[in-house]
């Protein structure tokens, strides 16, 4: 098996060189096709569900209106529930029953294609032919096991993340339509921040990478599949409970009499509250979670010298895109030290021992 042919052509044609990034597509053409009817068929998806919502919020004329429990605001009305039923309520909980859970669900794959492409194309990528022995025969070839490594990872990765990006440009197209729809879901949380902008993209590179690191290390593709989808999920939850504190939030105060300032409805308020003391220091509420009954809880705080003024942290709209770009910039860089590991791994192994 040679890694470069000559392609028969015309007499008089110059001959057609193929090389190893030919193989490469040529080996996982397959997958390459089947990548491409997913991403085609999540993006019309999209694409229908957005222009789907879009339309009924245009017809019913409820854009850049909110269903906020007891009000409902749109447009600078109000409408109370308690007053009766009125069009505007009964489109925005029809809004909300209708698009509100897809909107969420397909976030959630988003997420998860990643990880689903680490386990099945990165973990099988090396493993695969080093448990059945297919590498050794390209290496008897003119080409090196270096050169081989990255025509081997730089086909599939410049695939898998050129439809992740696509798909993540779409989601955050269809999210910037639905979220004053559905004030309630914060845009820090998981669905929709990591399934938009560059965060999503860079998602798949460290997903893949890890997959074949696995591959490489285990040179079994079970057990590197197992490896990665264990290892893919708890850098997840990393991300999720790293992300409130790759910035500084921003604290609101009440005034003395524990009037909070009107606050904005695209922050992020997941951060923290409770009270704070004479001296000015902060008394997150879990500071009395022991103490029973509303007096308990007037004594505990008493006791921490708590005043009426009121605070709370919280991520602003602004704070978004540089959150975007700063966990972006965390899997990046764990993917080019994955890159790195796996081009120092197949170096390091000796060609007599991987011959024997």
């Amino acid at each position: 098996m040679s890694t470069v042919g000559i392609r028969l052509a015309a007499p008089g044609a110059r001959p057609r060189t193929r090389g190893l990034v030919w193989l490469v597509a040529r080996q996982h053409r397959a997958a390459l096709w089947a990548g491409l009817a997913v991403v085609v068929a999540i993006a019309a998806y999209i694409v229908w569900q957005r222009a789907e919502m879009v339309g009924y919020a245009r017809a019913h004329d409820i854009q850049g209106c909110a269903d906020w429990g007891r009000e409902r605001l749109c447009h600078g009305r109000e409408t109370d529930p308690t007053k009766g039923t009125t069009p505007t309520v009964e489109a925005l909980r029809h809004l909300s029953d209708t698009y509100r859970t897809p909107l969420l669900n397909t976030g959630r794959l988003l997420i998860a294609l990643p990880a689903l492409i680490g386990v099945f194309i990165g973990a099988p990528l090396f493993a695969r032919e080093l448990e059945m022995g297919t590498h050794q025969v390209v290496w008897t070839q003119s080409v090196g096991r270096t050169r081989w490594l990255i025509a081997k990872l730089a086909v599939p990765l410049v695939a898998v993340t050129a439809g992740t990006a696509v798909l993540a440009a779409l989601y955050t197209w269809w999210w910037r339509a639905a979220r004053v729809q559905f004030p309630d879901i914060a845009w820090g949380s998981t669905a929709p921040f990591d399934a938009t902008g560059p965060a999503a993209v860079a998602l798949t590179p460290p997903a893949f990478l890890l997959g074949a690191a696995a591959g490489l290390l285990l040179r079994r593709t079970l057990p590197a599949m197992v490896l990665t989808l264990g290892a893919g999920a708890g850098a997840l939850y990393g991300l999720d409970a790293l992300r409130p504190h790759l910035m500084t939030p921003r604290t609101i105060v009440s005034d003395p009499s524990g009037s909070m300032p009107e606050i904005s409805d695209t922050a992020w308020r997941v951060m923290g509250h409770g009270y704070l003391s004479r001296a000015g220091e902060k008394l997150p509420l879990d500071s009395c979670s022991s103490a029973v009954g509303a007096h308990g809880w007037d004594r505990c705080f008493a006791r921490l010298g708590a005043t009426k003024r009121w605070y709370e942290e919280l991520h602003p709209a602004s704070h978004y895109w540089p959150m975007q770009w700063m966990q972006a910039g965390i899997c990046l860089a764990v993917a080019v030290a994955l890159a790195a590991f796996c081009v120092w791994w197949i170096r390091r192994r000796p060609a007599v021992k991987e011959a024997a």
